[in-house]
């Protein structure tokens, strides 16, 4: 079973007529680029921007983890001490502000490609 090989086809046989093994299509992207430079443009500017923005937004996601950590644990600890309802309103405050900044860089990217 192990030292068996069993061959299939070649490479051939699963090309299409046209396709060229190695070929890049910059004609084809060039020629899509023409009938329709709109789009395409304003697709390269919402990435050019958000590669601008992309660093901030991962500085702000990684920091938010041990902010949230830390409040959340106050929280905890104004629980213990009977200060339930001031806790509970940090830690949900804290939790929805938490998800909104991980979800943060997908949106500010669905935002920059609807514009």
């Amino acid at each position: 079973m192990w030292g068996k090989v069993q061959t299939v086809g070649t490479v051939g046989d699963f090309m299409n007529k046209g396709d060229v093994l190695g070929a890049t299509t910059p004609f084809q992207s060039a020629l899509d680029w023409a009938l329709h430079p709109v789009e395409h443009t304003k697709d390269m500017g919402a990435n050019a921007v958000y590669d601008h923005i992309e660093p901030f937004l991962d500085i702000l996601c990684v920091v938010s983890t041990p902010i949230a950590s830390v409040i959340m644990s106050i929280a905890g600890l104004l629980y213990i001490l009977s200060f339930r309802e001031k806790s509970m309103s940090w830690i949900t405050k804290t939790g929805l502000t938490y998800v909104f900044i991980q979800l943060l860089p997908m949106l500010v990217k669905s935002v920059l490609q609807m514009m």
